[in-house]
């Protein structure tokens, strides 16, 4: 299991159908990117970065 209490970054997430998800529930994307710049709250972001599984 990934430690994200380590000097590491960690982003824990819960997508399975990204490309970046792993089966440590992290995303190993290698720069992320969250989008809608006009949010108010967590509900109105979402992740640029993800793409879908084929």
């Amino acid at each position: 299991m990934l430690d994200c209490n380590s000097t590491e970054s960690c982003v824990r997430c819960s997508v399975k159908n990204c490309i970046h998800h792993s089966n440590e529930n992290t995303c190993e994307a290698g720069c992320i990117s969250v989008g809608n710049s006009t949010a108010c709250s967590c509900s109105e972001t979402c992740c640029d970065t993800f793409k879908a599984r084929d």
